[in-house]
């Protein structure tokens, strides 16, 4: 007990209105036998810490440095995250001491298991007690054991189904080679000996039901998906026996039927060429506008990658070139229609490789293309999680680091990947120019954001833009919708030169989505310009605006008769044209957004090619993201409204 007495009275005498003595305990409480329940409230004095905006600014910088040190440790060094620390995680060397004990030669199923999985830590321990008793050669994996199924691939029913549907090998070779010219770098892969290992000694050959049936029959499923790819990519079209109007729907629906008889055995058939039919199925699907089905079809190519173990090992330069073609479509469909991410960096252990032998030049290109496009990939990941998901960073400070991670992609790139906009020609690779398009692609989903927030913004407060935001801030809100009007002009220039050169790919579904993405941009900022309170300048008039909305808008419906994402992405773009020109939106517009005429034109009026305005060459030499970075740099940390709720509130349903 404490002999020092308090001032003030304990909570039981203050509850009972009793005279405390103020010791510890007191009096009364010793009375009534309370003395665990004397106790003294202490007063803590409120007091308010003021500290100076400049601290806040400079703790929150450390604090944004900080995370990203760790996100792009993470990103560069996934392996490096835990191994050290936990022990259930093997290193390389451990992996080196194992002897084959995972070696999927052996017919063992646990080297396709995560750490997680019960039967790798018992795995772990069997090969621990063999270790500590000098046993390892005695110490085995068990023989995992499974039903057989009653159902079974009919090889005669393949066969059949190849006969009935298998062209002549010339018109084989020429779409499959129309195919590889349009996409071979990019979302396709074949193998330099494809013709000699698989067309001639398996698909033509007249011994094929003396091959072997697991490696017949996932070829066979690959091949007429190449057929199918080529078909919409080849200029003279596929003379089909039915519904002749789209190119290649035969083989498309041959190779679904083939996938659904294998995928009754699918642990007997899983292997590159089954994998690799599922993401070109995918790629035809999105031409026939079926972004769902794609996506249901590239995931289940992931999840094979998954199961064979290719996303932490891979034994070939072909699985290696699988399981990043499988990331690379997970990020196409993933970005383009807001579904989520399927493939996460940090469960990769494998590295992107370079072809180990290079036949010749163009597949060293092609090899080198592919390697760009991964890593432009990368950055559309970081564009998803920075820029449409909740973060602790500011919507500039995600922006800031998204853009100056594509200008260093930009300014890596060798000088056979690079275009000159003074002097665009569209006899350069198309793989080339996919590289630029889909560069001009990630700067428009990485800035547009700030147009919705700006609109709404503006449209709340009936204000001009000058009026209610900082000037700082205003600076960087016109930088950043300067780049996305200006990346969107550029790539409805780059477009729609290919398609009046003949280079565009009619009935593809991403070349009138590119399309389709830029003249949303055009259209909005056209629209805002027109708003007298808008006052924000995009870098080109209003009239430009317009004519190359027109000539957006013409394109696509020249190519709706081939194609039916075409045919809907036009309908919705005049749907949006017509809001905006309608009575109904109560606007005053200084300059009237023009009712468009297009989605009501004659076949004889679209038989007659739009005239291609061309592109403002000094608007392609200003659109340069070292000024862009270099003009919000300095804003990059500062406390703006744009920040958080406020961002978040305005430019996202």
């Amino acid at each position: 007990m404490s002999d020092k007495k308090s001032k003030k009275a304990c909570e039981v005498c203050k509850r009972r209105k009793k005279r405390c003595s103020g010791g510890r305990p007191c009096d009364y409480c010793i009375k009534i036998d309370k003395q665990l329940a004397c106790t003294y409230r202490v007063k803590v004095s409120s007091k308010t810490v003021k500290v100076t905006e400049k601290y806040l600014v400079n703790l929150k910088s450390k604090i944004k440095d900080l995370e990203l040190q760790l996100a792009t440790r993470s990103n560069c060094h996934p392996n490096d995250v835990s191994t050290n620390d936990n022990p259930l995680v093997s290193s390389e060397d451990d992996e080196e001491d194992r002897d084959g004990m995972d070696d999927p030669s052996e017919g063992n199923n646990y080297y396709r298991l995560g750490n997680s999985a019960c039967g790798k830590f018992l795995l772990r321990i069997k090969d621990s007690l063999g270790k500590s008793c000098q046993l390892r050669g005695d110490v085995r994996p068990s023989v995992i054991e499974t039903i057989s199924l009653e159902t079974s691939p009919n090889m005669a029913l393949i066969e059949q189904i190849v006969r009935e549907n298998c062209p002549s090998p010339s018109e084989a070779k020429n779409w499959i080679l129309a195919a590889s010219n349009v996409i071979g770098a990019d979302y396709m892969y074949i193998e330099p000996d494809y013709e000699k290992s698989v067309l001639d000694e398996l698909i033509w050959t007249s011994d094929s039901h003396n091959a072997d049936f697991v490696k017949y029959a996932t070829e066979v499923t690959r091949f007429f998906t190449y057929l199918a790819l080529g078909c919409l990519f080849n200029k003279d079209r596929s003379p089909e026996k039915t519904r002749s109007k789209f190119p290649g729907l035969q083989y498309f629906e041959t190779a679904l039927r083939l996938q659904s008889e294998l995928l009754k055995v699918y642990d007997m058939m899983a292997n590159t060429s089954l994998v690799q039919s599922f993401l070109y199925v995918a790629y035809y699907a999105l031409s026939l506008d079926k972004p769902e089905f794609a996506y249901l079809t590239i995931g289940s190519a992931i999840r094979m990658v998954f199961t064979l173990n290719y996303h932490k090992k891979t034994t070939t330069f072909t699985e290696n070139r699988v399981f990043w073609l499988c990331f690379v479509y997970d990020r196409l469909v993933s970005v383009r229609f807001g579904f989520p991410l399927m493939i996460n960096e940090l469960d990769i252990d494998v590295s992107l490789l370079n072809e180990p032998t290079i036949s010749s030049q163009e597949t060293l290109i092609d090899s080198c293309h592919f390697n760009w496009q991964v890593k432009l990939a990368n950055i559309i990941t970081q564009t998803l999680r920075k820029i449409y998901t909740r973060n602790s960073f500011s919507f500039i400070h995600n922006c800031y680091t998204v853009l100056k991670e594509l200008k260093y992609w930009l300014d890596s790139l060798p000088n056979d990947l690079k275009v000159d906009m003074d002097n665009f020609s569209t006899k350069q690779p198309r793989s080339t120019i996919n590289l630029h398009i889909n560069y001009n692609y990630t700067i428009i989903i990485t800035t547009r954001p700030v147009f919705l927030y700006v609109f709404n913004k503006v449209a709340d407060s009936e204000q001009k833009a000058e009026e209610l935001f900082p000037k700082k801030l205003l600076n960087t809100i016109t930088t950043l919708l300067e780049s996305s009007v200006q990346a969107a002009q550029i790539q409805s220039f780059i477009l729609t030169k290919l398609y009046f050169e003949g280079r565009m790919v009619s009935t593809s579904f991403l070349d009138c989505h590119y399309i389709f993405n830029a003249t949303i941009i055009l259209i909005f900022a056209a629209f805002c310009q027109s708003r007298p309170n808008y006052a924000i300048f995009f870098g080109c008039d209003i009239n430009t605006l317009f004519e190359r909305v027109q000539v957006n808008l013409r394109v696509l419906q020249s190519i709706s008769q081939y194609n039916i994402a075409a045919c809907n992405f036009n309908k919705q773009l005049t749907e949006i044209i017509e809001l905006i020109s309608s009575t109904n939106v109560h606007i005053p517009q200084e300059h009237p957004f023009p009712n468009p005429s297009v989605g009501k034109e004659s076949d004889a009026q679209l038989a007659v090619p739009p005239l291609d305005p061309g592109i403002d060459l000094d608007l392609a030499r200003k659109f340069d993201l070292s000024r862009i970075l270099h003009d919000i740099g300095d804003n990059s940390s500062e406390l703006f409204p744009f920040d958080n709720e406020d961002f978040l509130k305005y430019s996202f349903f």
